[in-house]
């Protein structure tokens, strides 16, 4: 409530007053009916209080009418210079005082009241003073009509808790003005997450089912690929999430599914190989070494080692009777080439052999310069000379008996046997 409220007040006063003055020379008595009208300004403190201190100041208008009657020498001093007849006379009456509620239409209130003059002929006699004066008053105050009472404020009305409908973790007013989803509708756009989460969570569009439009919905990202609902392609390999979950089979979330360091979109779209299959032509390569040495990775061209350590190069053909290679030969000199350059660990003996036709010295000088024409050939194409020995072991180490012309021609060989 306020702390001090200001009222206007108004009076009219009745005060029957007598006093008696003595003094060495002079005595008389003094008797007045004074009226008194006064018009001030009110400040009550604490007006919710039953017990309200005030103050208050203002105008009045004093009319008197004293009766004076004193010994011989203060009525010849008054019939003298000393003489003033009273009247009427504006006044400042100032005033302190505290008020207690008894009931609802009755006041109880003590004051202390000082009224200033303009006149010095209140009493008819004449001094250096005004005739000011001062009073205590105490009554009772009775409320005729229904008492005023302090305005009760209105409660404020309770505000009503923002509401959310589908329980999404969105306000509906947000729904309808910000984000544009349904208010009704935990998942408006069907992707299987709800529309808060999207939000919030995943900062995806709550009304996109393919926030990054890469064929695979938000939710599938989120739960079932664990991609980036808002990235294309989330590993980075070129290939968008969607193109490798959906196409490719491969892992979305690795660049390199097949580990034969080769990306997933590069096997598909640059060499055409299986980014599922470290060697997609299974000849003991993987597809990203043959990228590198240059050769296909698509066509078996490097030959597979055996358990034995042994390779049979099927296909060397030398002219009769010489360590000349025949331009036939250059097929399989080129896979032998190589496996030598995809394995650069390898260190191989290269083994000339021959059938049971003619003399075996003369067999084993024949197969000693075939090896070593095809260990130049290799030297030749880029393979480091101390990788590779050349031996001719003639009609020694035949693969099958030499007793036919097909057999004989199986003998007729050039083998690379791995020494380290």
């Amino acid at each position: 409530g306020d702390f001090a409220t200001l009222h206007l007040l108004g009076r009219f006063m009745y005060s029957p007053v007598t006093s008696t003055h003595t003094s060495d020379n002079f005595s008389f008595d003094y008797e007045d009916d004074l009226i008194h009208f006064i018009a001030a300004l009110q400040m009550q403190l604490f007006p919710e209080y039953d017990l309200r201190p005030y103050g208050y100041a203002g105008f009045g208008f004093l009319v008197p009418g004293p009766t004076i009657t004193g010994n011989s020498k203060f009525m010849l001093a008054r019939s003298g210079s000393l003489y003033e007849e009273a009247s009427a006379t504006l006044t400042l009456p100032l005033g302190i005082g505290l008020t207690w509620t008894l009931s609802e239409k009755l006041d109880f209130f003590v004051e202390y009241m000082k009224t200033l003059t303009f006149t010095d002929a209140l009493d008819e006699w004449v001094s250096e003073d005004n005739d000011n004066y001062n009073m205590v008053n105490f009554g009772l105050t009775f409320y005729l009509g229904e008492r005023e009472e302090e305005p009760v404020q209105p409660e404020a009305p309770i505000p009503t808790p923002p509401k959310d409908t589908d329980n999404d973790g969105l306000l509906d007013e947000d729904e309808i003005s910000i984000y544009n989803t349904d208010p009704t509708n935990r998942d408006t756009d069907g992707d299987g997450l709800i529309d808060g989460d999207e939000v919030n969570k995943y900062k995806t569009d709550p009304t996109l089912r393919d926030t990054d439009y890469d064929r695979l919905l938000d939710g599938e990202e989120v739960n079932s690929h664990k991609t980036d609902p808002k990235v294309k392609d989330t590993d980075q390999d070129g290939c968008s999430d969607g193109d490798e979950v959906l196409d490719m089979n491969t892992n979305p979330l690795v660049v390199d599914t097949d580990g034969d360091e080769l990306s997933d979109c590069d096997e598909r779209n640059v060499y055409r190989t299986n980014p599922l299959i470290k060697d997609t032509d299974g000849d003991g390569a993987e597809d990203g070494k043959e990228v590198r040495d240059g050769t296909d990775p698509l066509t078996a061209d490097v030959l597979q080692i055996q358990e034995s350590g042994e390779l049979v190069l099927e296909g060397i053909n030398f002219e009769t009777n010489s360590a000349v290679i025949t331009e036939d030969s250059d097929p399989i000199l080129r896979k032998a080439l190589n496996t030598l350059r995809t394995n650069p660990e390898l260190r191989v003996e290269i083994q000339g052999h021959t059938d049971d036709v003619g003399s075996n010295a003369s067999n084993r000088r024949l197969s000693d310069r075939r090896a070593n024409s095809v260990r130049d050939y290799m030297i030749q194409n880029g393979i480091d000379a101390n990788r590779m020995t050349a031996r001719g072991y003639g009609e020694d180490n035949p693969l099958v008996p030499n007793d036919s012309a097909e057999n004989r021609a199986k003998n007729r060989r050039i083998q690379f046997r791995v020494i380290q």
